[in-house]
């Protein structure tokens, strides 16, 4: 299973700074791309999701390393342990007609076969990379498109499924980690200003998820009018800005509620290295007051990329791939905590 998240372990091409890496989780980038011989989604027939996956398949095993897998030979734990990894969408986990999904080896680029679109082209990253991801995104398209030939009109750009991809097809997306905007009830005012600069904000699993965690996830709104480098800039210079309003945020609790804060901190941290059994939701809850002691200096002897990893792995379908077998979910949540447990314990002694 952790080779699924291996896109999410630090790399030298990111261009954050460790402040940035440690507010933004993750960097999206997602293309919408469909073939012009072949019926878009509201007309396709079985035969063509067939021809489709056939098609793109041949392609993709002679131009990309990596593993295809087939949806309709996946269980649904290993679908639900793909989304958990942010390696294909809800909507894709729950396809019943012909789809695939292409996985590289490096873990940070999927090709969902089959989605609303016939191609949806992703790369992933931690931290605020989006120029870079992009890059590699837009390789990838580029040399299957040499092949697949993409549908494309000289008015509207890239054609797709859904109106509110025309143009481009690009979707930027950070997810964001902001308990300093939501313990300063600042929060509000950064979502409307997200939307007023036609952004939409959602949960982390993105479209219809909930926000847990004070984890938010950013993406644009708009693909149509606007060039790609313009639309990577504006969502960095975007995140950047929400990264200092955060920053400021988290200075002015610790000025003005500093024994709160660092109670809060500890009591979350010891709760992890002490629960017997304890729920996903609770995880995610008690993670992102830890993380942000890691970030700003006061608890020294755990890593950030600890987190990161515990925060994947013990999710419901990801926890159940890690030990190798299916668990009710009185059962997940023992394992849960004893997983956590020893992952903590593992790091404190190691430091």
């Amino acid at each position: 299973m952790l080779n699924n998240i291996k896109w999410f372990m630090p790399s030298e091409e990111g261009d954050f700074t460790s402040e940035e890496k440690g507010i933004v989780v993750s960097s999206r980038i997602r293309v919408a791309r469909n073939l012009e011989n072949i019926h878009f989604e509201i007309k396709m027939k079985p035969a063509d999701s067939e021809r489709l996956v056939a098609l793109t398949r041949s392609i993709i095993e002679t131009k990309l390393r990596g593993k295809l897998l087939l949806l309709q030979k996946l269980t649904p734990l290993e679908r639900e342990s793909l989304l958990e990894c942010y390696l294909i969408s809800p909507a894709f986990a729950k396809a019943d007609r012909p789809a695939a999904v292409f996985i590289n080896e490096k873990g940070n680029i999927s090709i969902m076969i089959n989605e609303e679109d016939h191609l949806r082209i992703q790369g992933l990253s931690c931290g605020l990379n989006l120029p870079n991801i992009s890059s590699e995104v837009f390789n990838v398209e580029a040399m299957l498109g040499e092949d697949l030939g993409y549908a494309f009109s000289e008015t509207y750009g890239f054609l797709t499924s859904c109106p509110t991809n025309l143009g481009t097809g690009l979707r930027t997306s950070v997810l964001l980690h902001l308990p300093g905007l939501v313990f300063t009830n600042e929060v509000e005012k950064v979502l409307k200003s997200a939307v007023n600069s036609g952004m939409t904000v959602r949960g982390i699993y993105g479209e219809g998820t909930e926000i847990k965690g004070n984890l938010f996830q950013f993406s644009n709104q708009h693909t149509l009018g606007l060039k790609e480098e313009e639309m990577i800039e504006g969502m960095t210079k975007f995140t950047r800005m929400i990264v200092d309003f955060e920053k400021k945020t988290r200075d002015i609790v610790l000025s003005k509620a500093r024994y709160e804060f660092e109670d809060k901190v500890f009591r979350s941290l010891a709760i992890l290295k002490s629960a017997v059994i304890i729920n996903s939701d609770e995880v995610l809850n008690l993670l992102s007051a830890v993380r942000v002691g890691i970030e700003v200096g006061i608890i020294k002897d755990i890593n950030l990329d600890t987190i990161n990893e515990i925060m994947f792995v013990t999710r419901p379908a990801n926890l159940q791939m890690h030990y190798g077998e299916l668990l009710e979910g009185y059962e997940r949540d023992i394992k849960r905590a004893e997983y956590i447990r020893k992952k903590i314990t593992l790091e404190i002694h190691t430091e």
